[in-house]
């Protein structure tokens, strides 16, 4: 398959902008992971809220 130079470089271009954006999400996710995380209570119902506050907050965009 042979690929002219427009539609290589657009293909370089697109790949430059989706690794941009992955490097950006990730220094999100590092300083998130950074951050202590702090209870209020040391009860199970604060400890279960704050998983499902993790699970959410982290997925994939």
């Amino acid at each position: 398959c042979i690929f002219s130079h427009t539609e290589t470089l657009v293909t370089v271009q697109k790949l430059d902008k989706n690794m941009s954006n992955l490097q950006t999400w990730l220094s999100c996710i590092e300083a998130e992971l950074a951050k202590p995380v702090v209870y209020k209570d040391c009860h199970s119902e604060e400890i279960h809220r704050k998983l499902a506050e993790q699970q959410v907050g982290k997925g994939f965009r």
